[in-house]
């Protein structure tokens, strides 16, 4: 009886497998002439039949593994994704562990562009990756070196299935699909170096489903580690500001929104004009919320600071240059009236006239309070 040992150089493996899956010829046997034809066989329609022949005769032969992984290998370099997942799944069904053929699905995945799948495969490579990362140590000296090429290489396949579900996410426009993706990911991997670009485009998608609550806390969890995005802080002010459901809150983003803005650099694919429009939107609605906060708090100074400022940027929205002028004008009067400081009446004053000449919710109240004006402090 002789037993051969096909040489690595007849494997087409994928990267590791010729360590892991060996292959025992015992040409006296049916199976063992018909591996021994697989080897010799170049690359074809011819090879590929023999392998098939033999799963399909000897599916529990201990060779089988290697067979599958040959089959494998020729499936992903053709294109026939659907059978590579089917011989990889094979293999798996006998070799738990095996990392490099959960990979070679994961690509077969890929291939296909298929969603769901590539989800699956994506945590199935990474749950077996990280088994064998945690494997322990050999024993034996003789099995070190290659228990360590294979814990480093584990470590490897689970960074390309973190990988794998950002650039499917990347490549696919649909919100549902990268909420999905990019939240998998986050949540297998909270340290993944791909979660910087992901989070941003989550955040953008959770929009864009209508879903604020998650949104927000995309924004905030974006805020705390990238202070420098302002579209995050400017969500989070805003649904915090929108009816003062907490002020602190709303006034902490507006503040970090304002700093942020007016430090960030203009991109180099923007357009000056159109970058000095952005900073004025949110820099004045970063102000004109700090702005509105004070005021009804009844801090007069800062409410009076932060409108002045966020005046001139809300010149363009009708209802909020109104309640901007109105609250100027309140603020400047109950800072004025008990000096009987005729200067900043005077402010109070035309900011109030300012108020009155827009029609809205304000202009109302707004007449009234210049009418008392002007009769107690005798103006024009």
């Amino acid at each position: 009886m002789r037993i051969l040992i096909l040489p690595i150089a007849l494997l087409l493996v994928w990267p590791l497998c010729a360590q892991r899956h060996k292959v025992n010829i015992n040409t006296e046997t049916p199976e063992g002439q018909l591996l021994q034809m697989i080897g010799q066989e170049a690359e074809g329609e011819r090879k590929m039949a023999m392998m098939e022949a033999f799963i399909e005769k000897h599916p529990k032969d201990p060779s089988a593994p290697w067979v599958l992984q040959q089959m494998q290998t020729i499936f992903l370099k053709n294109n026939n994704f659907d059978k590579a997942i089917d011989a990889g799944s094979r293999i798996l069904a006998v070799d738990e562990m095996d990392v490099e053929t959960a990979q070679g699905n994961l690509k077969a995945a890929e291939g296909k562009k298929d969603i769901a799948l590539i989800l699956k495969w994506s945590n199935m490579t990474s749950a077996i990756a990280r088994k064998v990362g945690a494997s322990p140590k050999p024993k034996e000296e003789e099995e070190l070196e290659e228990w360590k090429r294979l814990v480093e290489y584990s470590k490897q396949v689970d960074v390309y299935t973190e990988y794998s579900l950002y650039a499917a996410g990347l490549g696919n426009a649909d919100p549902k699909v990268r909420v999905e993706l990019f939240g998998a990911l986050e949540q297998r991997s909270p340290n993944s170096q791909y979660l910087k670009e992901t989070r941003p485009i989550e955040f953008v998608a959770l929009q864009q489903l209508g879903d604020r609550p998650r949104a927000l806390a995309k924004a905030e969890q974006i805020a705390a580690t990238d202070p420098s995005n302002d579209d995050a802080l400017l969500f989070a002010a805003s649904s915090y500001f929108e009816g003062m459901k907490n002020k602190p809150n709303a006034a902490a983003y507006a503040q970090k929104l304002v700093e942020a803005i007016s430090a960030k650099p203009k991109p180099a694919n923007v357009a000056d004009a159109d970058w000095q429009k952005n900073v004025a939107f949110k820099s004045g609605l970063g102000n004109w919320m700090l702005g509105l906060i004070a005021a009804t708090d009844k801090k007069w100074p800062e409410a009076d600071k932060y409108l002045r400022l966020a005046l001139p940027n809300v010149q363009t929205n009708q209802e909020m240059k109104a309640e901007t002028l109105f609250f100027l004008g309140l603020a400047n009067f109950s800072m004025g009236d008990p000096k009987a400081n005729r200067p900043q009446i005077l402010e109070a004053y035309k900011f109030s006239q300012q108020c009155a000449a827009i029609a809205g919710k304000y202009q109302t109240q707004a007449k009234a309070n210049v009418n008392v004006m002007k009769q107690k402090y005798k103006l024009p």
